[in-house]
């Protein structure tokens, strides 16, 4: 009992068109967890930045940065974030993360200030972007108080 060739070149036939059906749907599944996984780890830096604050008296800071490490300005699209703590005119930096690949980050205001009293912060929004445009944004709203949340953005919040 034998395979023809018409038969193996059907199965692989086949065999191809499912595999491009599920690629797309595959792809989104993976910018989408690129992404929320950017938003949680962002939001957990935040909450670090604003505990590193109060429990060092001093100034917070967090900041989106390129690769380097270097703050960036408002509106730009920055691949990492880092945080630090003011003792006059030094930091400290006591945290920050490189974003996944194709993830970026762009912040309202740059950087977002955490004042150690825990009940006053400089309010903005950090909205995390799918470079390729497949997954939907993702924001994280600072209040004014310093507490943060995460909530949904729209994608014209990535553009340039």
């Amino acid at each position: 009992m034998g395979v023809t060739l018409i038969e193996l070149m059907f199965s692989l036939a086949l065999l191809a068109l499912l595999a491009g059906l599920a690629a797309p749907g595959f792809r989104e599944g993976q910018r989408n967890a690129a992404v929320r996984a950017a938003t949680f780890e962002l939001a957990v830096g935040v909450q670090q930045a604003r505990a590193n604050s109060i429990t060092g008296s001093r100034p917070g800071l967090l900041c989106p940065a390129d690769s380097s490490g270097n703050c960036l300005a408002a509106g730009s699209a920055a691949t990492a974030w880092r945080s630090f703590l003011e003792s006059g005119a030094s930091r400290e930096e006591t945290g920050g993360q490189s974003l996944p690949r194709g993830v970026v980050l762009k912040a309202t205001r740059s950087p977002i200030r955490f004042w150690p009293s825990s009940f006053a912060a400089s309010a903005g929004t950090l909205t995390i972007c799918d470079e390729t445009g497949v997954a939907a944004p993702r924001a994280i709203v600072i209040s004014a108080t310093g507490r943060a949340r995460v909530d949904s953005a729209v994608r014209e919040d990535c553009k340039s």
